[in-house]
């Protein structure tokens, strides 16, 4: 505990300390404390029955200077609040934390140089990187990447985006990603396990070779290349295509297109597709995996309501997929269900949300998924149907705190085909989450 106090106190001093700097320097200051606690889930080894952990997060912008260039550096640190007992047989919740037994870890997760104008935009350096392929859904430490970003108009309504990236640095909800998640199949965001799950493992919150990081071999990272296209009203084409030197080539395309229906509703429709194949080296193995969707939301102000489905395609004409550095653009993903990313795979996911007041939201969803041939925990073939059902309140009194409370019940494609006590794989998982957020 008396750790715990004065690591609040010297976060409070670095706040206090670059709030005031930041007061004269005219740049932006932000701040994020966030805590999250698992109140329960079934007794089967499955899923975390506790755990408590929390994330500090202080950033820091400079203003403009040489008419556009911008200076930015945030500081991370995450750990266990101190209410997490690693001494009992109740507790995996190694997704919270970037360190073994929940030890608080900082990390220098940002820092970069940023220049805008009318019709160029440039970014280098650490950062979160916010494409399909690099993008996923995360809880306290996320995932930051160094990268280079050009982005400029090559012609009217043409946007066209080059992205390289070297290393990366994986966040606290790897280690979920690799197993609760993607169940040892290398195809939910992280293709090895933790070093909290492995003595051989990914080490958490510092910043890897990319190559490394997905096959343990070092490449020359990966270049991409985005081309946006939004010449028709309501309409944006977006297609990508991700070269992993020596490992895959990945190709990422969508549409989305809005049509007014009265006043205050609009249907939105999308569509998507992703491939990917091995090349060069192919220090990845035999990969040849394809995936498409289609999506419809209905929504106003005060609901909105949605059904998605995604199709991928049967391993049985050979490869499989990995999702090595993050990444999860299927409409059907859910809080602990990415199954599509997995061979032979048809899902749906139904879901909405409501304002009931004034900052109080329920959300809810429903997901199904066939199951797949994919083999999962080094030995494991599906046998059934896998579901996933979310349900969260989410409460925002102010600009500042948010606060939510969710619950997810889940069945395995895997669940009742192992042995002993590992045999059940389902989750009745209860958990909330505070945060506090503040910008000068």
């Amino acid at each position: 505990m008396q750790k715990k106090i004065i690591l609040s106190l010297a976060v409070l001093a670095i706040v206090t300390t670059l709030h005031a700097l930041s007061l004269l320097s005219e740049g932006d200051i932000s701040l994020q404390l966030k805590a999250m606690h698992i109140l329960s889930d079934k007794t089967n080894k499955f899923a975390p029955e506790e755990g408590s952990g929390y994330l500090g997060k202080v950033k820091y912008v400079s203003p403009k200077v040489l008419d556009g260039l911008k200076v930015g550096a945030g500081v991370y640190i995450n750990g266990n609040t101190g209410f997490t007992d690693f001494n009992n047989n109740k507790n995996d919740a190694i997704g919270m934390f970037t360190d073994i037994k929940g030890k608080d870890k900082v990390l220098l997760g940002e820092v970069y140089l940023e220049y805008k104008s009318n019709k160029l935009h440039a970014k280098a350096g650490r950062q979160i990187l916010n494409t399909p392929l690099t993008t996923i859904s995360w809880s306290l430490m996320p995932n930051f990447y160094e990268a280079a970003i050009l982005e400029s108009d090559i012609a009217k309504n043409f946007l066209l985006k080059l992205v390289h990236i070297t290393r990366m640095s994986y966040g606290s909800r790897s280690a979920t990603d690799f197993g609760l998640i993607g169940e040892k199949t290398a195809t939910a965001g992280l293709a090895r396990p933790t070093l909290q799950q492995s003595t051989t493992g990914i080490k958490q919150a510092t910043f890897l070779d990319v190559g490394q990081a997905a096959v343990g071999t070092h490449t020359k990272g990966i270049t991409a290349v985005n081309v946006t296209y939004n010449g028709v009203k309501n309409l944006t084409l977006s297609l990508w295509d991700y070269y992993a030197y020596d490992i895959a080539n990945m190709i990422y395309t969508d549409a989305n297109y809005k049509i007014a229906i009265k006043k205050d509703i609009n249907l939105f429709l999308s569509a998507q597709y992703l491939s990917q194949n091995e090349l060069g080296d192919n220090l990845a193995g035999n990969l040849n995996y394809n995936m498409w969707g289609a999506k419809a939301k209905v929504a106003n102000k005060q609901w909105s309501a949605y059904i998605g489905y995604n199709k991928s395609n049967d391993e049985d004409i050979g490869g499989k997929f990995i999702n090595p550095w993050g990444g999860d653009p299927a409409y059907t993903s859910s809080l602990f269900s990415r199954n599509v990313y997995r061979q032979d795979v048809s899902a749906y996911k139904i879901g909405g949300d409501y304002s009931i007041i004034k900052g109080l939201k329920l959300i809810v969803s429903y997901a199904h998924y066939s199951k797949s041939k994919t083999i999962g925990w080094g030995t494991l073939r599906g046998v059934k149907d896998a579901t996933e059902t979310d349900i969260i309140l989410a409460y925002k009194p102010t600009k500042q705190w948010m606060f939510k409370i969710f619950n997810t019940t889940r069945t395995s494609e895997y669940d009742g085909v192992a042995t002993g006590v590992n045999v059940e794989k389902k989750m009745n998982h209860v958990r909330v989450v505070a945060s506090y957020s503040f910008v000068n």
